[in-house]
């Protein structure tokens, strides 16, 4: 079975036919057809159903299509580390966004001063995001907290975070926190509103609305106003003006957040680690 045949029946795949994809390849229709029978052959299963001149992928051609995509990730990997000497071509990052904020930009500068030949795109969403895009290959790393224990990641600590309940002042003195409570925090799937949610629960509450606020500067400045209660990293606060803001202790476990490195097993590359040795050192 050779790389080229698994190139095409990608592509007949993805273009959803034969005549599409050999445009996309710049070749002729007979020769992408005669790439595909040879690869059916080759394995004794049929990978598409030819009905009324259509293609529709079979079950084992879902399958190989899983395979096609790691073979071929592979092969740029290895590609990309045997004819570079140093780290170069892209680099899909991934980050929450309060590390984005309060820790990415220094890291950044000094990779890019290191590795000016990567080519570096930032995403930030929620942990759970972010690790799926990696396991999905959607993202090359991703700087996440609380990584589930997948045999396909690879985790690397790379700081630890204090996580503090953030309040509006005008609640400091309040010895119990109002009965209609709002939480102001990041969207479904972040590990700091997870650990927000616990840390209610241990203190038998719940809040009545969440609002889901993707931006850390609209969420403190809403906590500010009133509206409700958050839960940030203390280093996030550094860069914010904290008047108008209160305080208040949460559990060791809670606020003790460790941010990791998070990759596949079976994505390895010279840029990524080079992310990784560069945010260590």
């Amino acid at each position: 079975m050779d790389i080229s045949d698994l190139v095409v029946f990608k592509a007949v795949v993805e273009y959803k036919g034969v005549t599409r994809a050999a445009q996309a390849l710049h070749r002729v229709p007979s020769n992408v057809t005669a790439r595909i029978k040879k690869l059916e052959s080759e394995l004794s299963v049929d990978l598409f159903l030819r009905e009324n001149n259509r293609l529709s992928v079979t079950s084992a051609g879902l399958r190989l299509m899983d395979y096609t995509d790691k073979i071929l990730q592979l092969q740029k990997s290895a590609i990309a580390e045997l004819t570079h000497a140093e780290p170069a071509g892209l680099l899909r990052l991934g980050s929450m966004e309060s590390s984005a904020a309060s820790r990415l930009p220094s890291l950044l500068a000094r990779y890019h001063r290191t590795y000016p030949a990567v080519q570096i795109e930032l995403m930030t969403a929620a942990s759970m995001l972010l690790i799926n895009r990696v396991i999905d290959g959607e993202l090359d790393i991703a700087m996440a907290s609380d990584p589930p224990d997948d045999p396909r990641i690879s985790t690397t600590h790379c700081f630890d975070e204090e996580l503090v309940l953030i309040l509006p002042a005008a609640w400091a003195e309040l010895e119990e926190l109002p009965e209609a409570l709002t939480m102001v925090g990041y969207s479904k799937g972040c590990s700091y509103r997870h650990r927000l949610e616990t840390w209610l629960k241990r203190q038998g509450r719940v809040c009545e609305k969440v609002i889901e606020i993707p931006s850390h500067y609209t969420m403190i400045g809403c906590v500010i106003a009133g509206m409700g209660i958050g839960m940030v990293p203390r280093s996030l606060l550094s860069l914010h003006k904290t008047d108008g803001l209160a305080f208040r202790a949460i559990d060791y476990d809670i606020a003790h957040a460790p941010t990791y490195l998070i990759s596949r097993k079976d994505n390895p590359s010279s840029a990524i680690n080079a992310f990784i040795e560069s945010t260590l050192g």
